[in-house]
């Protein structure tokens, strides 16, 4: 028998089971049976936390949402070292919570909350797009940048890199990716001589 828990932690760990579940084994397997498997629990008990699947997926989007912007954004004067800072965040939570980040590389979180987590997945995504734009424009003011470097440009270019190191490096099973090494690399790239 599984240990009674408070409301809250019980939801927790409900939504920690929906995402596993839907980034491990997809729509098709995502019930509440294997829900209530994964957590440990009745599959009746899941209802006297949630009205129903969408419910469970709405919970699934806040601790998304909260395991990646914990600790955003990152503070400190030099923008640079606050994108680095953002790019290190990032790759340790993507190593962490895999199951996260290709969630929200893949349609399954949209089609499991019946559409409605599109919008909500793009403002994060926006999210993170316009800290780093809002950096680069900063460090550009400041003449940090090479000459004529167009801070849009640039800032899809340090995206898509993090994006691709993120899904290289951050699979069950990789070897750790050095957050540091690429965002040095990319930084000595960008920055003015």
């Amino acid at each position: 028998m599984v240990a009674r828990q408070s409301t809250e932690a019980r939801q927790q760990q409900i939504a920690e089971a929906a995402l596993k579940i839907l980034s491990e084994q997809g729509l098709r397997r995502f019930t509440t049976t294997a829900i209530a498997k994964e957590v440990g629990i009745a599959e009746g008990t899941i209802f006297r936390h949630f009205p129903n699947k969408v419910a469970i997926v709405d919970a699934a989007l806040d601790r998304a949402e909260e395991v990646l912007f914990a600790g955003f954004p990152p503070v400190d004067p030099d923008p640079l070292v606050r994108l680095g800072l953002f790019f290190e965040q990032r790759v340790k939570v993507s190593q962490a919570h895999y199951n996260i980040v290709r969630l929200i590389q893949s349609e399954q979180l949209v089609h499991a909350s019946k559409g409605m987590a599109a919008d909500r997945i793009t403002h994060w995504k926006v999210r993170s797009v316009d800290f780093l734009r809002e950096c680069l424009a900063e460090a550009k003011a400041a003449g940090m940048l090479r000459e004529g470097v167009d801070v849009q440009t640039l800032a899809i270019i340090v995206h898509g890199s993090l994006i691709g190191f993120v899904l290289a490096g951050a699979r069950p099973g990789a070897k750790a990716p050095e957050a540091a090494k690429l965002w040095s690399t990319i930084k000595t790239l960008i920055s003015a001589c």
